[in-house]
């Protein structure tokens, strides 16, 4: 069954929740993204997700991501990292104050060669002004925390890329599939809530 959660009670897990950044700081290069919460679009809480553009030199394209990157020079932090990139990906504005926390850091890729750790971090958006996508977004949704909430939405997926066929979870909403390291960042954010999704085939 879905439950439902306010912004206040999202930030007070949040507060309460240690992540882990040991990849982050460890890794030699560092990504970092934004899960931007919101009711403004669906009229409940929903999370920003976009389908990434197609790419031959992108590990990630065609799939679906929360907004982010790789982190420059440039950024004061991790959390400006993903921060600035949000902005140019989608052309959402935030600041430290809508940040409510931090999920655990992962190293991307299906290879598991660490050399890029990911830190994703939450934020809230009361009023996002219209999306503006630029070269490496292909679309947008956004996608309510009540369906996500429910295990019985997540369906098994094949990745045709992988030589074992397993299956991995995933969320399939209204044709946009989310699965692999992003699918990982959901599941932890409704661990801290008390709500547990499946795991990936190989991480028990």
């Amino acid at each position: 069954m879905s439950e439902v959660w306010t912004i206040e009670s999202i930030r007070a897990a949040l507060a309460a929740h240690s992540a882990e950044t040991g990849a982050s700081d460890h890794s030699p290069r560092n990504a970092a993204v934004a899960m931007v919460l919101s009711e403004a679009p669906t009229g409940e809480l929903a999370a920003l997700f976009m389908l990434r553009a197609e790419h031959p030199d992108d590990p990630w394209s065609g799939q679906m991501s929360f907004p982010g990157g790789g982190v420059e020079a440039e950024d004061d932090s991790l959390l400006h990292g993903a921060m600035r990139e949000t902005l140019e990906e989608v052309g959402l504005p935030l600041d430290e104050s809508m940040c409510l926390g931090r999920l655990h850091d992962h190293y991307g890729g299906r290879l598991k060669i660490r050399q890029l750790a990911v830190s994703p971090f939450v934020f809230y958006c009361p009023e996002p002004p219209p999306l503006v996508h630029n070269e490496e977004v292909a679309d947008t949704v956004w996608v309510p925390l009540a369906y996500m909430s429910d295990p019985t939405n997540s369906v098994p997926y094949q990745f045709e890329g992988d030589p074992e066929r397993r299956d991995f979870p995933s969320f399939h909403y209204h044709g946009y599939t989310i699965w692999g390291l992003t699918f990982r960042m959901v599941r932890d954010f409704y661990a801290i809530l008390g709500v547990e999704l499946p795991s990936d085939p190989d991480m028990g």
